[in-house]
C-alpha cells in the first residue's frame, strides 16, 4: 500500500484525481495541502479521514508518505517537485510538469540526485477510444502511419475566469494546456521521435489576456508528419484525430472511431463517451493509476516517464520559438 498526499485542492484534485483513487487498490491518500481553507473541505468531503495542511513543508514535516500528487497550477509545480526530491518522496504531477527549459533541468537535476519517480499525468493515453486506436496501429490494420491531424476544438478554457487565462499561473496558453496533450499522443501512436517543428499561435477570442488561444503546429516524424490544431475560439466542442497510413486511414471523431484500410469495407466504432466530453476524466485516471504503481516498484522506469515530460516541453518551447520567427521550422533533435 502507498500512502500519498495530493497538493493542491481544486477541481481536478477533486473531480479526477480523488475518484480515480478511490477506485484504485495499492493507494491511500492520507493528507492534503492547500493554502485556502475552504479548499480542505472540499477533499475533506470526499476523503473524510485526509489530514490537511496549508503548506507543504508543514505536511512533510508531519506525514510519511510515499508520493505526492501534484494538482497545483503548472507555475508552482517546480516548487512541489523539488521538496518531493529533498524529502526522497516520489511524484505525480498534473500536466504540464513545468513550464520552462531552465525549470525542467532543476527538476531533472534534483530527481537524478533524490533517485525519486516523477510520473507525469498524461491520462489522455488511456482513454478507451485512444487506446483501441493504438492496438489498431499495433496490429497494422493501415499499415505503416504517414500523415496524422490532431484537432481540439473548444468555445473556451476550462474554467475560464480561472487560471488559465495567466500567463503568471497557467505558463503559456493552450499551447501549454491542449498543445501538451497532442504531443504526447503523437509519441503515443507513433512511437517515433519528433525531428522538426514549426507553428504559429494568435490570440481570436481572448484578446486582453497574456495568453495564445489558437495554435496550428506542424511535426515532422522519422516516417510520418502531424499536424494540430488548438483553439479556444471555436463555435463547438470536438476532438479529432485522423491518422493516414499507407494500407488506410483511421479516424477518431470524438466518440466515433472510422476505421478504413484499403481494399476492406470501412466500420465504425461507437464509445459510450466522447474525447471531448468533460474537462477531469476521472476513468482515463484510474486508467493510468497502474502504471504509476508498476513504476513505483521498478526503477528502470523512472527515467522514461520525466523523459517523455522532457520531450513535450521542448516540443512546446521550440513552438513558441517557431512562431515568433514568423512559423520558421526548427530542428527537434537539437534542444
Amino acid at each position: 500500500m502507498y500512502k500519498g498526499a495530493i497538493v493542491g485542492c481544486g477541481a481536478v484534485a477533486c473531480q479526477a484525481h480523488v475518484p480515480a483513487w478511490q477506485a484504485t487498490p495499492g493507494f491511500q491518500i492520507v493528507a492534503a495541502v492547500d493554502p485556502i481553507p475552504a479548499q480542505h473541505a472540499q477533499v475533506q468531503a470526499l476523503l473524510p479521514a485526509v489530514r490537511c495542511y496549508g503548506h507543504l513543508d508543514t505536511l512533510l514535516a508531519h506525514e510519511d508518505v510515499d508520493f505526492l500528487d501534484i494538482c497545483t497550477p503548472p507555475a508552482q509545480h517546480e516548487a512541489s517537485v523539488l521538496q518531493a526530491c529533498a524529502r526522497g518522496v516520489h511524484v505525480l504531477c498534473e500536466k504540464p510538469v513545468t513550464c520552462t527549459a531552465d525549470s525542467m533541468q532543476r527538476i531533472i537535476d534534483a530527481v537524478a540526485a533524490a533517485n525519486i519517480l516523477v510520473f507525469p499525468m498524461h491520462n489522455w493515453k488511456y482513454a478507451p477510444s485512444i487506446q483501441a486506436l493504438k492496438r489498431l496501429l499495433l496490429d497494422g490494420v493501415i499499415g505503416t502511419p504517414t500523415a496524422v491531424e490532431c484537432t481540439t476544438l473548444r468555445t473556451k478554457p476550462a474554467g475560464e475566469t480561472g487560471w488559465r487565462l495567466d500567463p503568471a499561473m497557467a505558463g503559456g496558453g493552450i499551447l501549454l494546456d491542449h498543445g501538451w496533450h497532442a504531443f504526447y499522443l503523437l509519441l503515443f501512436l507513433l512511437d517515433a521521435a519528433p525531428q522538426r517543428i514549426a507553428a504559429t499561435v494568435e490570440r481570436r477570442l481572448y484578446l486582453a489576456t497574456g495568453v495564445e488561444d489558437t495554435v496550428t503546429c506542424d511535426v515532422q516524424f522519422p516516417q510520418a508528419t502531424a499536424k494540430i490544431h488548438l483553439t479556444w475560439a471555436a463555435a463547438e466542442r470536438m476532438n479529432r484525430i485522423v491518422i493516414h497510413g499507407a494500407g488506410g486511414t483511421l479516424g477518431l471523431e470524438d466518440a466515433h472511431l472510422h476505421i478504413a484500410p484499403h481494399g476492406q469495407a470501412p466500420r465504425t466504432v461507437v464509445f459510450p463517451a466522447a474525447l471531448s466530453a468533460g474537462s477531469y476524466h476521472p476513468d482515463w485516471c484510474a486508467a493510468m493509476l497502474p502504471d504509476f504503481y508498476a513504476a513505483l516498484g521498478d526503477q528502470t522506469q523512472w527515467s522514461r516517464s520525466l523523459r517523455e515530460a522532457e520531450t513535450c516541453l521542448r516540443l512546446t518551447m521550440l513552438a513558441y520559438r517557431s512562431a515568433a520567427a514568423q512559423a520558421q521550422t526548427l530542428d527537434c533533435t537539437t534542444g
